[in-house]
């Protein structure tokens, strides 16, 4: 598909950026809590997960948007991930970081996907020029658990030693947990396991998040963790149907939150430090 526009403007006040950068529609991890479905029916697809439109001028268009953009953060894949199979054929994501590198853009990329190793180099050089922090989503270290909610993406295992890469590579690299699922990612000892292993990868952070079941979200949710977790599925629906169940569901999580976070040394988030013009002449 062709695009006149590459950067996407929001107002959310939960991001610490206001501009996205999707050089997909749609998205073949296929997880099943997938927040962005509704997505689909502004191009006029009907399957978020089997129909992926690449933008494939978004370079072009990016070149363009970016002469008068200045230092504002931008965010690779906000409705998708940058890195899912297609781009392995279709290579979109390589001059796209070459053109935030050229106009010292700070940026921010999470994936689930392991082929973000593949622009490495490409990915210092945005680092180098106007700051670059990146993470990999991983929801749970069960493998099992991981196939079932997250069937097109690469096993838990494999994102983590991506993480570990990237950062031996001087890359920092956090991880975002999230969204943690009641009854199937939830129980302190599923999250430990994720904080234990980022710890061991060199995370730059662990961000934590519950999962947001609205509209097509839910309704997909449900009829996929139903087949999978027929007995979670119940317990799920339960929860968030009883107000002061979900509170206190809500209040615990926050507790082992902390004490995994004082545990591990591990910080909520970390900011990055954008540089200010006159610093990044040094690197000319």
């Amino acid at each position: 598909m062709a695009v006149r526009s590459a950067l996407h403007h929001h107002n959310s006040k939960w991001l610490p950026y206001k501009y996205d950068i999707n050089v997909y529609r749609g998205c073949s991890h296929r997880c099943v809590y997938c927040y962005a479905l509704y997505t689909h029916e502004y191009i006029g697809g009907s399957d978020f997960y089997g129909e992926v439109f690449a933008k494939k001028n978004i370079a072009e268009a990016l070149k363009r948007e970016l002469v008068g953009h200045g230092r504002e953060m931008v965010n690779l894949g906000g409705v998708c991930d940058s890195y899912q199979h297609a781009e392995r054929e279709l290579k979109l994501m390589p001059p796209v970081l070459a053109l935030l590198a050229q106009y010292r853009v700070p940026t921010v990329v999470c994936t689930k996907s392991t082929l973000i190793l593949r622009d490495i180099d490409l990915l210092k050089r945005v680092d180098e020029a106007g700051v670059l922090g990146a993470a990999l989503t991983i929801t749970t270290m069960d493998e099992r658990v991981a196939s079932l909610i997250e069937p097109g993406a690469p096993g838990p295992r494999q994102r983590m030693n991506t993480v570990a890469q990237l950062n031996a590579n001087g890359i920092r690299c956090g991880v975002h947990m999230m969204p943690i699922i009641p009854y199937l990612t939830s129980d302190k000892s599923s999250m430990e396991a994720v904080f234990s292993a980022a710890k061991d990868a060199g995370a730059d952070y662990v961000l934590a998040g519950a999962v947001n079941l609205k509209g097509h979200t839910r309704r997909s949710f449900f009829d996929s963790v139903h087949q999978s977790f027929p007995v979670e599925a119940k317990k799920i629906r339960g929860l968030y149907t009883d107000r002061q169940a979900y509170s206190a569901y809500k209040e615990r999580l926050a507790k082992e939150l902390k004490q995994l976070r004082v545990r591990y040394d591990m910080p909520v988030y970390r900011d990055l430090d954008v540089p200010s013009d006159t610093e990044q002449l040094s690197f000319l």
